[in-house]
């Protein structure tokens, strides 16, 4: 009698996140931030002033993040980009500072609806996203020669950016060796030498894009995994953003496969154009004092998760041969079908199992246009040295970053086959001849965002099929194009655009039974805003006390306010806070000492200065007053002559 012996899965591929971060809808979470500043006196008589410092690694409001609460210690000026510590005539010694901050994210991101045509003109404003720098050195003659290759006969935007991503992550192995942990090294030795940190392997990427002239930057942040070469869980991570015209930036992270999102264990702190960029900027004023900065501590706090986010895509797993002899090969097929109306990019690991070797490594990555189907292929052996008494099942599991399974079976049996890896080389390249609609369209906006009321949008129509095609084009009005096998027809359409704010341009190209649709986003841009509101100051304040002024920055208008500026003069106080684009609503908090004052009644006027994209300059402005009891006589008596001087 035969008897059956099924084989024990070994531990699973470390995925990057526990299942529910992953399919969680909303997923919040507390970040902590903090750091040491050591003065040491040299001599008799150090001085130190004044010293401040601009943390730029904090979390924004975003389409799909939201800050719920921000707290610092000591008190510092937050703004949208920074939070700035200052402290005046500090002792020698010590200064602690840190930051709390509670964070929702949503499991949603920018989704490409429509094939955007490579290659692409560079959009105005982002020039300087595909120039190279430090770092990211994407003029290297290396670089240019591989992105290239990559490239070749490839005339879709999302799909180039994908099958860079892929190459990236299975070319270059993570490495957390001391040579490139401390100091980063440039994009041209990460190619050279095949491994690096996620910095490196995300320079890489994007310096390959940038070389075939698509923006992208450089994100800094912190994320969660569970690889045991970070057993605290979260560390600080980058990964990168790329911009697709009438879209937007698009997250893709190589490092830990996720193309076109990435999930909510990832918080967001830093753009870059290169990730050498300081996290942090000092200045101080000083005689005999030596500043030692200590590096950031991040550390986070999953909260709180909620509601289910399904996968995108239908996959199912089969082996290719139901049974196999001992010492055999077999091949492993993943067919996936994307279910959605956009881009849909994942990484797919086979699990290693007891006495079967995977041949060239166990991750694939896919991505897939909108409704779009594809295949992954494994190579696997199974020992040769099995007992010849027994038969035996292999299990075939193959799992997301998500944690989704997908799971088949084979047997391996003395009597059996044993098949050779060319017998199943030749049974993936029989499976692997692609299928693809003769009908194609691909579109851009002529500019992603107008100041006029019309706009335009350029299409592509394309007949890869052997018959000839007729095409109904359709955006607002149709056209009909008879296009021969082969041929390309170009077709361009304007877009209204009555008023301010973003508007759908949908465009859909139907043959007999075959659709396409193109979905982009035109922006009627209009002049800049910021309002002031909600000014708080104290109704009184003892001399020698601090208080805080406080405000609120809204933005009240589409077009993005940028180099925002605020100025605080009025009795005796100024300062000035850079505040950069205001994306969202931000609050910007004061503070003063009232000893610096020199009226009873100080009158503080509140300017805040910006700029269109043009560099033409606005402002807008408000008041606060408050009452200073206790001020020395002297004081008033200055103050009443400035007041007339």
């Amino acid at each position: 009698m035969k008897r059956l012996l099924i084989f024990l899965l070994l531990l699973p591929l470390i995925s990057a996140q526990p299942t529910d971060w992953f399919k969680a809808g909303i997923v919040k979470t507390q970040l902590n931030v903090s750091s040491t500043i050591d003065l040491t006196g040299r001599g008799p008589n150090p001085f130190l002033d004044s010293l401040s410092a601009d943390v730029i690694f904090v979390p924004r409001n975003s389409d799909f993040v939201a800050v719920r609460a921000f707290e610092t210690a000591p008190s510092a000026i937050v703004t949208a980009d920074r939070a700035r510590f200052e402290w005046h005539s500090p002792a020698i010694g010590s200064l602690p500072y840190s930051y709390t901050s509670v964070i929702e994210t949503a499991n949603n991101a920018l989704r490409v609806s429509a094939k955007i045509p490579y290659p692409i003109q560079v959009p105005r404003g982002f020039e300087d996203y595909v120039r190279p720098t430090k770092n990211i050195d994407s003029t290297n003659d290396k670089i240019i020669a591989q992105a290239k290759l990559l490239a070749e006969g490839e005339d879709d935007l999302f799909l180039l950016v994908g099958k860079v991503a892929a190459w990236t992550k299975n070319d270059v192995s993570y490495n957390l060796s001391s040579l490139t942990a401390d100091v980063s090294q440039p994009a041209s030795w990460v190619l050279e030498n095949r491994y690096g940190v996620c910095d490196e392997i995300t320079s890489l990427f994007i310096a390959m894009l940038r070389s075939l002239k698509i923006p992208a930057r450089f994100i800094s942040g912190i994320a969660y995994t569970n690889s045991p070469q970070f057993p605290q869980g979260w560390g600080a991570h980058g990964w990168a953003e790329v911009y697709f015209p009438g879209v937007g930036w698009v997250a893709f992270d190589p490092t830990f496969g996720e193309f076109g999102r990435v999930d909510p264990g990832h918080i967001k702190l830093k753009e870059s154009f290169d990730p050498q960029e300081p996290t942090t900027v000092f200045e101080w004023k000083a005689r005999d004092v030596d500043v030692k900065v200590q590096d950031l501590k991040l550390s986070a706090i999953k909260l709180d998760s909620s509601g289910a986010v399904p996968l995108d895509l239908k996959v199912s797993v089969a082996p290719m041969r139901p049974r196999v002899g001992f010492g055999g090969y077999n091949g492993v097929v993943l067919d996936v079908e994307n279910t959605a109306d956009y881009y849909v990019g994942a990484d797919f690991s086979l699990s290693k199992v007891t006495d079967m070797i995977i041949i060239d490594g166990d991750s694939r990555q896919i991505v897939l246009p909108p409704h779009g189907r594809g295949r992954l292929f494994w190579t696997v052996k199974v020992r040769p040295d099995f007992d010849p008494n027994f038969q035996y099942e292999i299990p075939v599991h193959v799992n997301t970053i998500r944690n989704d399974s997908f799971d088949a079976a084979f047997g391996v049996g003395k009597w059996d086959i044993v098949f050779s890896k060319a017998d199943i080389d030749a049974e993936i390249s029989r499976l692997s001849v692609s299928q693809f609609d003769p009908l194609q369209l691909a579109c851009v906006l002529k500019d992603d965002a107008i100041w006029t009321d019309v706009g335009q949008v350029d299409c592509l129509v394309q007949n890869r099929g052997d018959k000839e095609l007729s095409v109904n084009v359709c955006f607002k009005e149709c056209r009909v194009i008879s296009l021969p096998a082969g041929a390309n027809a170009p077709v361009s359409f304007d877009v209204p655009a009555d008023t301010p704010g973003a508007h759908e341009v949908q465009i859909s190209a139907v043959s007999g039974d075959v659709a396409k649709k193109a979905v982009l986003t035109l922006v009627r841009l209009d002049t800049p805003s910021v309002a002031i509101k909600d000014v708080r100051v104290p109704d009184e304040v003892w001399y020698g006390d601090a208080f805080a002024l406080s405000f609120t920055l809204s933005r009240d208008s589409v077009s993005l306010p940028r180099n925002v500026t605020v100025e605080i003069n009025g009795g005796g106080a100024k300062a000035v806070v850079d505040v950069g684009d205001l994306m969202a609503e931000q609050e910007v908090r004061i503070n003063i000492n009232s000893a610096q004052l020199y009226s009873g009644s100080p009158r503080f006027s509140v300017d805040v200065y910006y700029k269109d994209p043009f560099g033409k300059e606005y402002s807008s402005h408000d008041t606060a007053s408050v009452r200073i009891s206790g001020v020395p006589w002297y004081k008033r008596l200055f103050g009443w002559f400035a007041d007339i001087f």
